[in-house]
């Protein structure tokens, strides 16, 4: 009995607790950044080994949606010189797919 008390008590004082709720469901902007540099560059390899047009058109828009995403982070942080450039490498990577569906379709 005194047991489950001690139990009660204790679940009572930890919910009461204040929780350290993150900035953002997908963690700040440097971790989003991160993880969306990161996938650009796994995307970046494969794009350096031998693919055929159904391969560049189908990655662009997956690297250009990415890049979209780096460049809104970049936006709302004008200050950070590291953003505005990987804004600007995801918009290049951006293009060069972009180019190279748009070339092999002619």
């Amino acid at each position: 009995m005194i047991r489950t008390a001690l139990a009660c008590a204790a679940l009572l004082a930890l919910a009461g607790c204040p929780k350290n709720v993150p900035e953002n469901v997908s963690g700040n902007d440097d971790e989003r950044m991160d993880q969306y540099s990161a996938q650009l560059e796994e995307l970046r390899a494969r794009a350096s080994q031998d693919m055929k047009c159904d391969d560049w058109c189908g990655m662009k828009s997956n690297v250009c949606g990415i890049s979209g995403k780096v460049c809104d982070i970049a936006g709302k942080k004008t200050e950070r010189n590291d953003f505005q450039t990987k804004c600007i490498t995801a918009q290049e990577d951006c293009a060069r797919f972009t180019d190279s569906c748009s070339s092999c379709k002619s």
